[in-house]
């Protein structure tokens, strides 16, 4: 394992030519380059953090992190954030809509009291959906017209 990481660097360091012999890039078309790599690194941080709150399942987070690697800019974390929020906003509503507002409010009401602001696993799991579609069209759209 250690190796395949070893591998990894020395690929991303070649790819991006980076120096390895100190911290600071070798030019200052490389120091976009290395902010880059420290976004998309701070990025996948952020998608493994949901995985562990149970808030994303493990392919939808892998997903997120695959699009922030192939576009590593906060540009894209942008526009791709505001696309979810548009898709899943109508997505809530059509889940909600058979639900009275006074099961809902007792519901998040109980949530609160016991301190369980994210789903368990076993939540996640039996109620959960797989939603990787509403950040892989954003992906498409980012790509063919912002790109």
């Amino acid at each position: 394992m250690l190796s395949g990481a070893g591998y990894a660097v020395r690929t991303i360091a070649s790819r991006y030519a980076l120096s390895l012999g100190g911290w600071m890039p070798n030019s200052i078309g490389n120091a976009q380059a290395l902010w880059s790599l420290l976004f998309m690194v701070v990025a996948w941080g952020f998608c493994f953090a949901l995985w562990e709150l149970h808030v994303m399942g493990g392919g939808d987070s892998k997903t997120l992190m695959g699009l922030v690697a192939l576009f590593p800019n906060t540009e894209f974390v942008v526009f791709i954030a505001a696309a979810v929020l548009v898709l899943s906003v109508p997505l809530l509503l059509l889940k909600l809509r058979r639900k009275d507002k006074g099961s809902i409010q007792r519901t998040l009401r109980g949530r609160f009291r016991r301190g369980a602001f994210f789903p368990t696993q076993k939540e996640l799991e039996e109620q959960g959906r797989p939603y990787a579609w509403t950040f892989c069209l954003p992906g498409v759209v980012y790509l063919w017209c912002l790109w």
